[in-house]
């Protein structure tokens, strides 16, 4: 039980993260940088031309680098500015109308061909989803010790719990009566292909694993499959088309188990962070991984059957070599990585023991004629009550990751494609790096203002780079289409008074129009 609370851990732990991410960004006061974000008004404001206008040849000004300290004592927060400002080396900017893109079935195919050939792979919703007797004594026992130990208690309602515990523990026994010794993959072969949720609901021994699926992506598409695990080598993969959460491929490939690649949210990798799992690989941190998210009950040993001695150059070329007969090579190019260390999400087959591995994690992203998309962990998110429905989407952010070891290819993931539907303004104005500086040195300090007064410590935040790219926006109400515009982002960390650590884009600016953007809000 207490491994595969590990996934679950995290998302807690992630939604903690993005909660308070969003709160902060709701500080944003009601100013003409914040809000009158009219799409029509930007785009024409794009399309001037004339003497004042500011294109790519004079955008930087005289800035290679950027350096100031701001401070507000009132609001509980320092800003040091040590930055370099990086400005692609492009003839022009544009603006660009997107929308989702969905993955294809021919997609869906250059991935298995590439990945998984020479295996036979199994639907792993009826395979992996169905509980093993071993399985299921496993949550017997641990339900049987939170029932003595809710016995043993003084709770004044505890007779509830423990009728409670019963029931479920009834039908735990009920279903070990019934349950497989071992996954049944004789009859269970994955036809390799996308089917809708809905159909797949009925399908004979993937019913709950299929019916949860639906629940959360009730109009999609849904591709899941898994090998034997024999030889210790365990492969999953899963594909989704899903308008609420977002479309994604993702694929996993170890020794120690499979790792859980069917989780409906679109996972972005947050490299050097903690509750990600993921950390610098000269360093070890899977003791502080295990105390922080874990309460120090799990202890993560480094598996050493899954080495990574290869250079980072020979990783970057297997990673390379797959964009290419992928045929993703054109549109996205390399970003970052390097070598980390990284805890798998593992819930079924393999040995059991806790550990982590030591890979190479590459990023992509979307690269318009030199000039990239910049990269943010944060998606538009949407949460509420309108009318009698309540709604809750997720537009992710676009980007590839790519997992590397001395085995080959052990991870993929395609997160969220966009699709270029129209170049609304081939050159577009901008704002100089001058006007922008205006405001991120104005609003920067109210959009990230210290909310506990009786916290002692204050946000402190360090800006280290600077970065002319491009972002998604899109109107208030639609998840439909966006424009893919200029926009200067701020990156570095930010400490807030609690002592928790954020690193990467610290404010968003549109180059056209000098607005804030708010990246969960998509506009």
């Amino acid at each position: 039980m207490k491994i595969r609370a590990i996934r679950y851990t995290r998302i807690a732990a992630c939604t903690l993260a993005a909660a308070m991410l969003l709160s902060g960004c709701q500080k944003n006061p009601d100013s003409s940088m914040v809000v009158n974000k009219d799409m029509d008004n930007l785009i024409e404001e794009a399309k001037k031309e004339g003497e004042s206008t500011v294109n790519m040849e004079n955008i930087a000004g005289a800035y290679e680098t950027y350096q100031t300290t701001l401070s507000d004592d009132s609001l509980g927060v320092s800003v040091n500015v040590n930055a370099k400002v990086d400005i692609p080396q492009a003839e022009q900017m544009s603006v660009f109308r997107v929308q989702q893109k969905r993955i294809s079935q021919e997609f869906l195919d250059k991935v298995l061909a590439e990945l998984t050939a020479g295996e036979t792979l199994y639907d792993a919703g009826v395979t992996l989803g169905v509980k093993t007797r071993s399985e299921i004594e496993e949550e017997l026992r641990s339900w049987k010790a939170e029932l003595e130990t809710v016995r043993n208690s003084d709770q004044p309602d505890k007779d509830g719990y423990i009728e409670e515990y019963q029931q479920y523990m009834d039908k735990l026994q009920q279903a070990y009566e019934n349950a497989p010794e071992q996954p049944v993959w004789e009859g269970n072969e994955s036809d390799g292909l996308l089917h809708p949720t809905a159909e797949m609901t009925a399908k004979a021994g993937g019913e709950d694993f299929y019916k949860w699926e639906y629940e959360l992506n009730q109009n999609g598409e849904i591709f899941y499959a898994a090998n034997n695990g024999a030889d210790d080598n365990y492969i999953s993969i899963t594909a989704q088309n899903n308008d609420e959460q977002g479309n994604k491929l993702s694929y996993r490939r170890g020794r120690h188990g499979y790792d859980f690649t069917s989780v409906a949210i679109v996972e972005i990798t947050a490299l050097d962070d903690i509750v990600s799992g993921v950390w610098p690989a000269d360093e070890d941190r899977s003791q502080d991984y295990a105390e922080q998210m874990l309460g120090g009950e799990v202890s993560f040993v480094e598996y050493t059957d899954e080495p990574t001695t290869i250079s980072e150059e020979e990783a970057r070329t297997k990673a390379d070599d797959l964009m290419q007969k992928l045929g993703l090579s054109d549109t996205y190019q390399w970003y970052e990585g390097g070598l980390y260390s990284e805890i798998p999400d593992i819930r079924k087959g393999g040995d059991g023991e806790p550990g982590y591995r030591k890979l190479y994690i590459f990023r992509y992203m979307r690269s318009t004629n030199g000039v990239f998309t910049t990269f943010d962990s944060t998606g538009k998110h949407e949460e509420g009550w309108n009318g009698d429905d309540y709604v809750k989407k997720d537009w992710p952010l676009e980007c590839i990751e790519i997992r590397v070891n001395d085995s080959g290819i052990v991870g993929f993931d395609y997160n969220a494609p966009l699709e270029v539907t129209e170049t609304v303004v081939e050159n577009s104005n901008m704002k100089s790096f001058d006007e922008v500086r205006g405001t991120f040195e104005q609003m920067v300090m109210i959009a990230n203002a210290k909310t506990d007064s009786e916290v002692d410590g204050n946000v402190a935040i360090e800006i280290d780079r600077v970065v002319l790219g491009y972002a998604r926006i899109s109107e208030a109400d639609s998840y439909d289409t966006g424009l893919m515009v200029p926009v200067w982002d701020f990156q570095g960390k930010v400490t807030d008074e609690y002592g928790m650590e954020y690193k990467g884009g610290i404010m968003t600016i549109n180059a056209i129009d000098g607005s804030v953007i708010d990246r969960s809000l998509g506009y």
